[in-house]
């Protein structure tokens, strides 16, 4: 894939990339935004709320998934033009984060406006990179329409009612959605992905996500006034369910997805890139933001039992996590961890008899549930075929 003279561009069997300094540099904006969400969500704690959050976190992972594919098509240790261009993107990033908590509302052109210039110019990026490439323009074409039309919508949208504008932004995520789709019709042509640079960029995501739940059991622990014994278990059961998902995630999710990259070949690299980072990922990060809210309102109030809205965000939580987890686990080995499965019952019940037991023990026995489908999950995949290729 790669083009002679062009020492930005990724050839797809080179050696281990990693991410530069500079997407850790844009991911802090990425920061922001995942604690704008944290914050609108709860702040609306409705089933409407809950749906409108949705949408707008999916705005957010999706410029940064536009970010990430450039990322990786376009080594930017190399490329001095393409650092100068993300550099110069980072205003406007920050300028979608800050108005990302009122973009449905009084700052929807600001928000539609700065996220429709930040999707088109990352787009120009990856045109260049790709563009050269009989191999790669085909995908990119198939990708290139959807992905124009979808932020010029949102810019459509913010100029109508609110009602209209909600409805008019969810065909423009469907855009986004149906240019994924479209560039993975073909049995020809290839995606410039880096297996060891993608495949780390979502670890990092997800790493963000739950640095956005530590840093909110930190600030909400230090705002009381007073933290006694029983702040001091719910800061370790909330702290606790953070470590459980961030060992269910690293323990080995992210060598398999680079192992799974790695051995796909033409178009197929691509779809798999689609499927397990774009879209499997993203009921990860959302189940993580989520639960950051639950673990705000347990740390304030911990010998309380949960709040019916905070009972149906710990069920929402568990279900985008463990359904997030499965999804990778059937596209990438076509099976489907008996473990996980039994998870999502035990969360149905937990967030049923939450209403008559304190936060902090349900809290308790979330963490409780997650470690304990990891460490099973664990074993499972220790003793499989891919573990064995991994050795």
């Amino acid at each position: 894939m790669s083009q002679e003279g062009d020492p930005g561009r990724v050839a797809s069997g080179e050696a281990r990339r990693n991410a530069t300094s500079l997407e850790l540099f844009l991911d802090l904006a990425f920061v922001f935004a995942v604690a704008q969400l944290t914050t609108y969500l709860a702040a609306n704690l409705t089933a409407s709320g809950a749906a409108k959050s949705l949408l707008l976190a999916w705005f957010a992972w999706w410029q940064w998934t536009a970010f990430t594919w450039a990322g990786t098509a376009v080594d930017l240790k190399r490329n001095t033009a393409a650092r100068v261009m993300v550099l110069c993107l980072i205003p406007a990033v920050l300028l979608v984060a800050v108005a990302l908590p009122r973009a449905l509302t009084d700052r929807a052109v600001l928000f539609a406006v700065a996220y429709c210039a930040v999707q088109l110019w990352v787009l120009a990026i990856q045109a260049v990179s790709v563009w050269g490439d009989d191999a790669t323009r085909g995908p990119f074409l198939r990708y290139a329409p959807f992905a124009c039309i979808a932020p010029v919508t949102m810019v459509v949208g913010a100029l109508v009612s609110e009602t209209a504008r909600l409805w008019v932004w969810i065909l423009a995520a469907l855009f986004f959605v149906t240019s994924a789709l479209l560039a993975g019709k073909a049995d020809e042509g290839e995606w410039a992905v880096d297996a060891s640079h993608f495949s780390e960029r979502h670890g990092l995501f997800v790493i963000i996500a739950l640095g956005e739940v530590l840093v909110a059991i930190g600030v909400n622990s230090a705002a009381l006034d007073s933290l006694d014994g029983l702040g001091v278990v719910a800061l370790v059961a909330t702290a606790a369910v953070a470590g459980a998902l961030w060992w269910s995630y690293f323990a080995y999710i992210p060598e398999v997805f680079e192992h799974a990259l790695g051995a796909a070949r033409g178009n197929d690299r691509g779809t798999v890139a689609r499927d397990v980072g774009s879209f499997a990922h993203f009921p990860l990060v959302c189940g993580i933001i989520t639960y950051a809210v639950v673990a705000k309102h347990v740390l304030s109030q911990p010998g309380d039992h949960l709040a019916a809205a905070d009972r149906l965000l710990l069920a929402g939580s568990g279900f985008l996590l463990l359904g997030g987890f499965l999804s990778i686990q059937w596209r990438l080995a076509r099976g489907l961890a008996p473990a996980r499965l039994a998870g999502l019952l035990v969360v149905a019940v937990i967030a049923l008899v939450a209403g008559s037991i304190a936060g902090v023990v349900t809290v308790a026995l979330y963490a409780a549930t997650f470690a304990v489908v990891s460490i099973v999950t664990a074993r499972r995949f220790a003793s499989s075929e891919v573990a064995k290729a991994l050795r």
